[in-house]
Formats: C-alpha cells, sequence, structure tokens
C-alpha cells in the first residue's frame, strides 16, 4: 500500500481499543496509521465470516469511538460481498490486490486498475430505469431515446441524459447512426448486474400509510409484500403497492386513497422515483427494482430474500 501510495506507511496496534465494545476486540485485530495525512483505523479479520450488514454496523461503530476514517483489512473477499461493502460504503483493504477507501478519494480495485468514473450517488431514476431494462431483455431493439421514451414513460430528453449518466460510469457506450444515437452495454445479464449493482439506488422516494382499495387502482404490488409473493418471504400483515410519486397526486384523489396513521393504514403505498409499471407487464413491479431495494436491508432474512430474486432470473 505504501508504494503504491508514494509514502511510507507505519501500521501499529490500535491504543484505544479499550473504548471499544468488548466484542469488537474478539472480533478483529485493530491497528491504527496515517494514510495521505489523515488518522486511520484498520480493522482487520482473517477470515470473510460475517456479513456485510454487521461489517458496516460495526465499521460505523468505531468510527463513531475515535473520529477517524476506518476501513476493514481482510485477506480474501468475494466479488458478491465486495459489492455489498461498497453499497454499505465501507472502506476496505485487500493487501496487494484491492484499496477502496472513499473518504480518502482512492479507488483501485480489481489488481489497481484505474477506476472509472463513479456517480457518488449512484445512478439517476432514469438511468438505473434503462439498465434495468437492458437486463430484463424487454425489447433489445429498443436503444435509442425516443424508442426507450414512450417504453420507460419519460421523454427523450431525459432517456438521453440517462444516456450519459451510462457513459460516465463506464457501463455502456452510445454511437451516431445518422441522427439517431443508440446505447450499447459492455456487458449483458449477470455481469452487467454485477458491475452496476454499486450504483443501484432504491426507487422508494416515500411510505404512505393509507386506508382505501389499492386494488381499484390498479397499482403494482410492492415492497415486501412482491418479495414475498417471488421468494419464500413471510407475507407482511398489510400489503404495499407501488406508484411514481409524480402521479401519486392525482391517483389519490382519483381512487380515494387517504393518508393515516400506521395503525389505522390498511395498505402501503411506495412513491418511486420511477414508474414502476414500465419495467413490469405482471402484477408485482420487476424483480430488479425490489432487488435494489433491499439488497442491504437490516433484516437478513429479507436481504437473502432480494438475492434470491437473482436466482429465479432466466439469465
Amino acid at each position: 500500500m505504501g508504494e503504491l501510495l508514494h509514502e511510507r506507511i507505519d501500521v501499529r496496534p490500535f491504543e484505544g481499543a479499550r473504548s471499544l465494545p468488548s466484542f469488537i476486540g474478539r472480533t478483529y485485530t485493530l491497528y491504527e496509521t496515517r494514510i495521505l495525512g489523515r488518522q486511520c483505523v484498520i480493522v482487520a479479520k482473517l477470515d470473510e465470516t460475517g456479513t456485510p450488514a454487521d461489517i458496516a454496523k460495526h465499521i460505523d461503530l468505531v468510527r463513531s469511538a475515535t473520529h477517524a476514517t476506518v476501513a476493514l483489512a481482510t485477506m480474501t473477499i468475494s466479488a458478491h460481498n465486495r459489492s455489498r461493502l461498497i453499497g454499505q460504503g465501507v472502506p476496505f483493504i485487500v493487501p496487494g490486490n484491492q484499496l477502496y477507501i472513499p473518504d480518502l478519494a482512492i479507488d483501485l480495485r480489481e489488481h489497481f486498475r484505474a477506476p472509472r468514473l463513479r456517480q457518488a450517488d449512484g445512478l439517476s431514476p432514469a438511468a438505473q430505469t434503462v439498465l434495468f431494462h437492458r437486463i430484463l431483455h424487454l425489447d433489445r431493439h429498443m436503444t435509442t431515446p425516443s424508442l426507450l421514451a414512450e417504453r420507460l414513460h419519460y421523454s427523450a430528453m431525459s432517456i438521453g441524459r440517462a444516456f450519459d449518466d451510462l457513459v460516465a460510469t463506464g457501463l455502456a457506450e452510445t454511437v451516431r447512426h445518422g441522427k439517431e444515437r443508440h446505447i450499447h452495454f459492455k456487458e449483458e445479464g449477470r455481469p452487467l448486474l454485477k458491475e452496476a449493482t454499486p450504483l443501484l439506488r432504491s426507487p422508494v422516494r416515500s411510505l404512505k400509510f393509507v386506508r382505501g382499495d389499492a386494488l381499484s387502482a390498479h397499482l403494482k404490488l410492492a415492497g415486501e409484500t412482491a418479495l414475498s409473493h417471488l421468494t419464500e418471504l413471510s407475507s407482511p400483515r398489510i400489503d404495499s403497492f407501488a406508484v411514481a410519486a409524480s402521479d401519486w397526486k392525482v391517483i389519490s384523489q382519483t381512487a380515494d386513497l387517504v393518508e393515516t396513521e400506521r395503525d389505522e393504514a390498511n395498505c402501503i403505498i411506495e412513491t418511486w422515483s420511477y414508474d414502476p409499471a414500465a419495467l413490469s407487464d405482471t402484477d408485482a413491479v420487476d424483480v430488479l427494482s425490489l432487488y435494489a431495494q433491499f439488497r442491504d436491508h437490516r433484516d437478513e432474512r429479507v436481504a437473502m430474500a432480494a438475492d434470491q430474486l437473482l436466482e429465479n432470473l432466466p439469465w
């Protein structure tokens, strides 16, 4: 690491370990150092046990107690767990292989290849919709803004900006044929999703606790309701449905859906950053949007159900 960063890195045992919960000391070995002038605490783990969600909580505990940059160090890390850690915002070090500490603007992964340009806050809603449309193979011939706009319920200008976002992340490239701009993804199917996973964002903007007949509004099943229909997860107490945030006001008035207190609600309405009907022709929202919503859920049962969604896709 020192050779890569062109500075001497002196690592020593962390002297403040006694100020941390005792289980941290039993689970990890802690070190301290300075990297690029910043105090850093290295939380070392010899194996890859423990879920990314648990590790993220432990890293947050150390960060809160030390007010330092905190990074996980491990000898091995699977591609799946790497994506989950990045999604949780957990810095990590794999000696001789990978170094990811966004607090210090360091992102050197896959044998220190030059990192692609990433958007700090993930894909835009329109870009994520275009990406999911491609992976779900809804229509491989839709590669221009004008064709995708009608299907995905966006303007052609918004789809053009989504193309720019996807090109900036390195996931795709565009070429012109005459006056038309076409998008071409550099991967397909599971490899494309794997590459895009750190950039995915939950489509859910807000939750509305509602009384009324959501079925009469012909909304898509969503949330844990949809997840339970598609996996082995138990059904929730009340059903969830999804609607584009921009459509909520009109639909709530038309279908007489009234917001109320949680205990009085007979359904939950999720307002989404994009139209849930654009990616699904079934009664439920699409599986990739569900995966983006629940892949890092704090309840491990829900996170595992989200992973199961991918296994059921016809890759």
